[in-house]
């Protein structure tokens, strides 16, 4: 395990709010200075801690309207790692997960209407090995979203 102060944490924060705040701007929020703010989000980056940067986007703007959570219940024939990585490729799909609970992977889907979702579950995840049953559930608002 990464041992992480107080002050990794700030930096961290920092970042998850803006990811393209400047170091400068990090050293300043977090009182340091900009070599060693940047010596220390150099080494986060290093082990792993932040693993990359991206745009988080507008999805009504991009046109997908409905965002649902579907879980998946797997037939014993098919490992789950195999059947998530399978689920992984399907379009629309934006994250899967191995859980515990009801069922066996939960998959986070985003799409431009309830036909299109519908084309994803009854087709995509129907035609897929290992799918036994799905039961969704749907996004009525996102109240709070940082990951």
């Amino acid at each position: 395990m990464i041992k992480l102060d107080d002050v990794d944490r700030q930096i961290v924060a920092a970042l998850q709010e803006n990811g393209r705040i400047s170091n400068k701007e990090v050293a300043e929020l977090v009182n340091l200075t900009h070599s060693s703010c940047s010596r220390r989000i150099a080494r986060l980056e290093k082990e792993g801690i932040i693993v990359g940067y991206r745009a988080l986007t507008d999805r009504l703007k991009l046109g997908y309207s409905v965002r649902a959570y579907c879980g998946v219940f797997r037939d014993a024939s098919v490992g789950w790692a195999e059947l998530a990585e399978e689920l992984a490729k399907i379009e629309g799909v934006v994250s899967v997960y191995a859980v515990s609970g009801n069922v066996d992977i939960m998959v986070e889907i985003v799409a431009r209407d309830m036909q299109h979702y519908s084309s994803v579950v009854m087709k995509e995840f129907a035609n897929t090995k290992g799918v036994s049953a799905t039961r969704s559930t749907f996004v009525l608002e996102e109240v709070k979203s940082i990951y």
